[in-house]
């Protein structure tokens, strides 16, 4: 799949229409020879058409870096409002090159745009935490918009009242879309919401907003710091991550008290990942872009 292929689709999820969307996506199996792409796009055309979720809604396991229950929407331009300079360095556009996740993405990004999806959601939500492995745990961490980001007011809403109703899910995340934040605290008097005490905030760089806004946000009650990705001057891999040697480097390139982020978020620190931990409140926590 060449992923200039996949504007017309990109640009129906951005509307939210679902017919440009199985329009696009005839068009793409008309040229597309890869199988895997064959499959998954007949899949998303599936849910497009009948809104039966054809895709893990979460990843319920995570992986070796992350290892947390996660949510996904499409990233990018009219994905993430608030993106800036991270659009030339975001890694959720490597996902790409797998359907599936993609193709994830998509459906995702849709079923927010309904009651009906918004409803599938939840009940894709309930039922991973009504399985036997969850069901022990006191505590379920839980990463929101691994890729992807906060669209709008009303998509702050819906997650922020389905984790108030979700105490035992401890969820954090990473946010450029400022200017919907500060609207959802700003309507709070109007819409009812509230901000649950179980989500934190990590204000993430890359984003395209003046410093005064980002003050405004660093000032909310669920706002545990900044996460900043740092240019340190050569290519980074994750096997850099947490060596001594890229640390020392790291905190040359960052003027400020931080703490560097090793790179695998399940063994961050003794007392769990600091980015979703109230403990490192107020505490940059950097990473070189890689």
């Amino acid at each position: 799949m060449i992923l200039t292929n996949l504007d017309q689709l990109l640009n129906a999820s951005k509307l939210g229409d679902n017919l440009a969307a199985i329009n696009a996506i005839d068009q793409l199996l008309k040229n597309e020879d890869k199988p895997g792409w064959i499959k998954e796009l007949g899949k998303l055309r599936e849910f497009l058409d009948t809104g039966k979720v054809q895709f893990s809604v979460f990843i319920k396991d995570g992986n070796i870096k992350q290892p947390f229950l996660s949510f996904s929407g499409l990233p990018g331009d009219g994905f993430c409002p608030g993106a800036g300079e991270c659009i030339n360095f975001c890694y959720s556009f490597r996902a790409w090159r797998y359907p599936a996740a993609f193709c994830r993405q998509v459906q995702n990004t849709f079923l927010l745009n309904s009651e009906n999806g918004q409803s599938a959601i939840l009940s894709a939500l309930d039922k991973i935490l009504d399985t036997r492995k969850f069901q022990k745990m006191d505590r379920v961490d839980f990463r929101l918009y691994v890729d992807g980001d906060f669209r709008s007011v009303e998509d702050i809403h819906f997650w922020m009242e389905a984790l108030r109703n979700r105490p035992k899910i401890a969820c954090y995340g990473y946010s450029k879309s400022f200017l919907e934040l500060l609207g959802y605290d700003t309507a709070m008097d109007v819409t009812g919401g509230t901000w649950p005490d179980n989500y934190l905030l990590n204000v993430s760089g890359g984003h395209r907003h003046a410093q005064s806004i980002v003050n405004h946000v660093k000032r909310l009650p669920i706002t545990r710091g900044s996460f900043v990705a740092v240019p340190v001057g050569h290519k980074v891999t994750s096997k850099d991550h947490g060596t001594r040697d890229h640390n020392k480097v790291l905190r040359a390139a960052y003027a400020g008290k931080a703490f560097t982020c090793p790179g695998k978020c399940g063994t961050c620190t003794p007392s769990g990942h600091a980015c979703g931990s109230a403990k490192f409140r107020d505490l940059d926590i950097i990473i070189a872009i890689h």
